[in-house]
Order: structure tokens, then sequence, then C-alpha cells
């Protein structure tokens, strides 16, 4: 695990390791005080997508804001990563699985755009994914029961502390994984853990 080391604000040696595919970096925790933003995701979006990095596991960035399309584009990283390790039949055993990422500020339009991203894998590789207290309402939480309804992996979801979402919006989240899955389908068949408080 790393928390961020090196130059007290600067994340760029904990981004080439990240880069060089360190095998001892599995878990990535960029705390909130340091220099994590668009340029950084980038960076971190485009060793995922290549494939250049095969042993990061989990990501937490939580308290850094990040514009939609950053957002978007790791979502995209994400879903590339999968479906790349799914064709090579090695999803199981690779990939990053866990992240909890964004602000207070990510709204609904960030967890859109993430979503966004996502799509195309049906929510990538993830198993857990952490999104309590990213101000998220009814457009936010449809994009989510839409995206990982069909999620063969994810089996923690925390959405606490969006006091935006209502039971409006719970049901909005229902119906949306209902129509992703269809009449026949089971929603979100390996959830465990769905936390909304």
């Amino acid at each position: 695990m790393a928390w961020g080391q090196g130059g007290f604000k600067s994340c760029d040696a904990l981004l080439k390791r990240v880069e060089q595919n360190d095998v001892k970096l599995v878990e990535l925790v960029i705390l909130p005080m340091k220099t994590f933003g668009a340029a950084e995701i980038q960076r971190l979006s485009n060793s995922i997508a290549s494939g250049v990095n095969t042993n990061l596991k989990t990501i937490s960035a939580s308290g850094h804001h990040f514009p939609p399309e950053s957002l978007k584009m790791f979502g995209q990283a994400l879903s590339a990563q999968a479906q790349k390790l799914n064709s090579d039949n090695t999803a199981s055993s690779n990939g990053i699985t866990h992240i909890s990422i964004g602000s207070k500020y990510m709204g609904d339009e960030g967890v859109v755009a993430l979503c966004e991203g996502l799509a195309p894998s049906d929510g990538a590789l993830l198993q857990s994914l952490d999104l309590g207290w990213k101000n998220i309402g009814r457009e936010g939480i449809r994009a989510i029961g839409s995206t990982f309804a069909n999620s063969k992996f994810l089996s923690s979801l925390d959405l606490s502390r969006n006091n935006n979402i209502g039971s409006d919006g719970i049901t909005d989240f229902c119906n949306a994984a209902e129509e992703a899955t269809g009449s026949s389908g089971i929603a979100f068949p390996s959830m465990e853990y769905l936390t909304l408080s």
C-alpha cells in the first residue's frame, strides 16, 4: 500500500510506480492533502487503459475533486482494462476491483460521467465501489443502477451520506436496474452489501 509519500503535495512518485507496474503497489491511497486532479487522474487512467499496470487492485482518492470529463476518462480506462482482461481470461486475478473516488462536489454530473465510462463493461471489474458523501441525487443514482445492474463482480456499493437521493431516488435506482436487466434478468447478481444510510 502506498499513501502518497514523497514530496509533500506531489503524487508524481506514486504515479511513476503505477506507470512502472510496481509489483508491491496493489493499493493506492491518495490522501486529500495531496495534489491529485485532472492531470494526475489522466496519468493514472492512461496506465490502466493501456494495460501497463496489472498489479494495482485498489484506488482510494476520496476527497479529491475531478471534472466530469476526467471521471468519464477514468471510467473508460477501467472499462478498457476489463475488456482486455476478459478477452485474455485473466479478469478474475487482475485489474482494479475497489475504488473510492471523488469529493462531495462530485454530484450527479460527476457520477453520471463516471458511469458513462463504465457502462460499456457493466461496471468493469469493480467488486467494491464507494460513492459515499458525493452529493448524489436522482439522476446519479439512476446512472449507477443502470450501469451496474448486470455487473458480475460488484458485491459492495456504498451510497451513504447522499441525502439528495431520497425515496424517489431509490425507486429510480431500482427501475433503472430493472430496465437494464430486462424482465427476466436478475439485477446485481453478486451484490452482498448496499449501504444507503
